[in-house]
């Protein structure tokens, strides 16, 4: 596999050390336990990570977003942040530990009429960077859910390739990098009745500037159109991390208005998915990656 990668890409001696340590962390992360290598991740994110340069931008968004709040809360609100993607870090490096685990989801009262609705014709998945995101792939394959995603390609063709590597067969529709025709491929799954999952709270800076905790944010407005456009129910979906291994999933269904006028159409609808996050993520702002840059 990592010869085929590196016959497209060029593998440098950065490459070969960055991948080694990434394979060192793995075999650590492995020597334990799924809850100790979790816990213990984010105890080293929660000390680490508020000394380096992210910390200051999580800050200057959690002012913005929560005036009322005072510093103290919303760096206690950053130390939770951080502690949670420590934990998302290990579990994804371990995510085939949760392959038989059905007990860590928990699903809310919409989920018999989510899993309904994605199966009778196929479905956009729109979710966004809350809980551990990188457990969407398990649920769907301990579900039967024929799911396809679009994915942004790591720097580092090795470590690319070994991180796909462990998620491929959680994906039967694939796992496609941003460009090389992933909008079309997503788009073709979706019309043979299959479900695409994309997240839909980075910034698209070709995207619709959408009123996001009351700034425009840059969106990318691709789940709505492929929604609107071929038909489909469009549902927002998020992963609650309750304590420690254990996830709640939330799924909400936005309503897509299809008139004469798509553009307008995917604009509303792309605003719907956007107030949906919103509120999801003011209930527990803990769990949202405020370090991103999501606004302009």
């Amino acid at each position: 596999m990592f010869n085929r990668s590196s016959k497209r890409e060029t593998v440098t001696l950065s490459h070969r050390l960055e991948y080694a340590g990434v394979l060192l962390v793995v075999a650590i992360l492995r020597a334990m336990s799924l809850a100790m290598a979790s816990s213990f991740m984010g105890w080293c994110w929660r000390k680490i990570a508020p000394r380096l340069s992210r910390q200051k931008r999580a800050m200057t968004h959690l002012r913005q977003a929560f005036p009322e709040k005072n510093d103290e809360e919303l760096h206690a609100i950053t130390l939770d942040m951080w502690d949670n993607l420590g934990r998302t870090f290990a579990e994804s490096l371990l995510v085939d530990r949760f392959e038989k685990a059905a007990e860590n989801f928990h699903k809310d009262a919409n989920f018999d009429a989510f899993y309904e609705t994605i199966t009778a014709k196929g479905c956009v998945l729109v979710s966004l960077h809350s809980g551990n995101w990188e457990l969407g792939g398990i649920v769907a394959h301990q579900h039967g859910v024929r799911l396809a995603t679009v994915y942004q390609k790591l720097k580092n063709p090795l470590v690319n390739a070994y991180v796909i590597e462990q998620r491929t067969a959680f994906f039967k529709g694939g796992i496609h990098a941003k460009g090389n025709r992933a909008g079309a491929k997503l788009m073709a799954w979706v019309r043979e009745g299959n479900i695409a999952a994309i997240m839909g709270d980075l910034r698209d800076r070709g995207g619709l500037p959408v009123e996001f905790f009351g700034r425009p944010a840059p969106t990318n407005a691709f789940p709505a159109r492929v929604a609107r456009n071929l038909n489909v129910p469009l549902v927002a979906g998020r992963f609650v991390r309750r304590e420690g291994l254990e996830f709640d999933l939330v799924f909400e269904e936005i309503d897509v208005p299809r008139t004469q006028d798509s553009d307008a159409d995917v604009k509303i609808a792309t605003e719907r998915v956007q107030a949906v996050f919103e509120k999801w993520i003011r209930a527990r702002p803990d769990q949202w990656m405020w370090a991103h840059k999501r606004w302009d």
